[in-house]
């Protein structure tokens, strides 16, 4: 049976494990600064999960993207299609609706973009509570960060948004869409902040403020993708596959447990 969920047929779907974990890739289609395109997100997150598939073939279904995500504080740059998060949220949770509906009782929320994390963390919080079911989200990058340090070349704050974490990835799987002429360091670390520094490697920022993006980036990239190259991207690529992976065989596991309303 196909992993791909679009290439089911209502009977394929109906004889399916409903315990194989369902993944469902949310991203967004925003600026990845003059050296990458609007799709980034998308195809990363695509990558790892067809990844998992591959890897797992008897375990998942892989879904359709959301190409769509929580990114209005980027609109000052042209391309830019944003969702609010209430939108998305309803989305979200009627997918996950309708997956239930058909019986399955695992699913994975794979998010791809960075302020969609907390909009996926709700989303799952409200499938689990609306239909009983097991609905886990993780932004890909999280699960992987210890390996991503072991192969970067960039200094702290060099991968964040369209820096070397993504660059590199993009490059291995489509050097011809990646023009590093036109990168730059943007690497906006700043040693004496203790709570507001991002790299998606060295856990985030304890605190969140999340800016318009043109007040803080000249051309959409934070981080630096001038150190990128596609060899450590494929590692990069393959840490999040394998790590991904091993939270779909640890969701497999988990029970389905009973609620006990003790009014």
């Amino acid at each position: 049976m196909t992993t791909d969920y679009g290439k089911l047929t209502w009977e394929d779907v109906r004889d399916a494990d409903k315990d194989r974990v369902v993944i469902l890739n949310v991203s967004a289609t925003e600026d990845h600064g003059p050296h990458m395109p609007l799709d980034t997100d998308t195809v990363l997150g695509m990558a790892v999960a067809n990844g998992v598939a591959k890897a797992a073939p008897e375990e998942v279904f892989v879904m359709p993207p959301v190409a769509y995500g929580f990114n209005e504080h980027h609109k000052d740059f042209p391309g830019v299609i944003w969702i609010q998060p209430e939108t998305l949220i309803a989305f979200v949770t009627d997918i996950t609706h309708s997956l239930a509906h058909h019986g399955f009782r695992r699913i994975l929320l794979l998010n791809s973009h960075g302020s969609n994390h907390p909009v996926l963390d709700l989303a799952a919080r409200k499938t689990v509570i609306r239909d009983g079911i097991i609905c886990v989200s993780a932004s890909y990058w999280n699960l992987c960060n210890d390996r991503i340090n072991e192969h970067r070349k960039s200094d702290i704050g060099g991968i964040a948004h369209a820096g070397e974490f993504e660059a590199a990835m993009y490059m291995h799987l489509h050097p011809e869409h990646v023009d590093l002429s036109k990168a730059t360091n943007q690497n906006l670390h700043n040693p004496g902040s203790k709570f507001f520094n991002l790299d998606l490697a060295k856990g985030g920022g304890k605190a969140m403020l999340m800016r318009w993006w043109s007040e803080v980036s000249p051309e959409g990239t934070m981080g630096d993708p001038t150190v990128a190259d596609a060899e450590t991207g494929g590692k990069f690529l393959q840490a999040a596959i394998e790590e991904t992976t091993a939270l779909v065989r640890e969701i497999r596991a988990l029970p389905i447990l009973q609620r006990r309303d003790h009014h």
